[in-house]
């Protein structure tokens, strides 16, 4: 009885170190136990049966030497991958709210573009100032059609990712605020036409885009908010170690656009 006694003891005294120490590990690394309390933890698993073995020592050092600091780094690799995927799913927004827009305009430009050809064909005679309003008509919707194609091809190569360079994601801001700006200057020339602006299709692209613009306002101070974490992560210790170790880069802001503090309207009520 003696000796089957003395057997368990042998036996369950490694288990309960290898349990205190795995305990230990887990809760050292998530700040709820202070260093001080190694040895409170590591003298109860050994219990009143002597002085704890040489080559255990060995093994718990080896231990903690080796699992803490890889369990710390694979900490701060996942913090940082977890902060790139919202900057990438930041990024998935912007880009959906400006394909939205794109998508609106190919509407508008037709429904401005079948109005004018009414007013040509129902009119006689189209001369002077009317004349030349149409024309403007004309140019304006063949301008918004063309800034739209040149925003989407921009846009393709950054469907994955966005522009890393600050000057790549200046471009982007820059060809969208264009296609922007060309929509404006159309609204503008369609308040000389109250028959058009009343229409449903157009008050219904009106309800549309005004949704849309608002939206990618906020897709974007989102995408920066994002990327000021993930940014901020880079710069400080201990995960700057690790970001520079395993090639994580800085991500661009969407910077302010020119004038972006005046507030401007899509001329809709105008």
């Amino acid at each position: 009885m003696q000796r089957t006694t003395h057997t368990a003891r042998h036996i369950l005294r490694p288990l309960r170190l290898a349990l205190a120490a795995t305990l230990f590990l887990s809760f050292s690394c998530s700040g709820a136990v202070e260093p001080a309390a190694v040895s409170e933890i590591l003298n109860t698993a050994q219990g009143s049966s002597g002085e704890m073995p040489t080559f255990i020592r060995i093994i718990i050092a080896a231990v903690v030497l080796l699992a803490v600091p890889a369990f710390i780094w694979g900490w701060l690799h996942n913090s940082l991958v977890n902060r790139e995927e919202q900057v990438l799913s930041g990024w998935a927004q912007v880009e959906s709210n400006y394909q939205r827009r794109a998508d609106l305009i190919p509407r508008l430009v037709e429904s401005v573009s079948r109005y004018t050809k009414h007013e040509r064909e129902t009119l006689a005679e189209v001369t002077g100032q009317r004349g030349e309003a149409l024309t403007q008509l004309d140019r304006a919707t063949a301008d918004l059609e063309k800034a739209r194609l040149e925003s989407a091809k921009l846009m393709e190569r950054y469907s994955a990712a966005p522009p890393a360079d600050e000057a790549d994601l200046a471009a982007v801001s820059t060809a969208q605020e264009q296609l922007k700006g060309s929509m404006l200057r159309l609204f503008g020339l369609v308040e000389n036409y109250p028959g058009l602006k009343a229409g449903d299709q157009f008050l219904t692209l009106q309800a549309q885009l005004e949704g849309t613009e608002n939206r990618i306002n906020v897709a974007r101070m989102r995408f920066n908010e994002a990327v000021r974490d993930y940014n901020r992560a880079l710069r400080t210790l201990p995960s700057n170690l690790v970001a520079q170790a395993e090639g994580f880069e800085r991500k661009a802001y969407f910077k302010a656009d020119e004038g972006a503090a005046q507030s401007r309207e899509l001329g809709f009520n105008e």
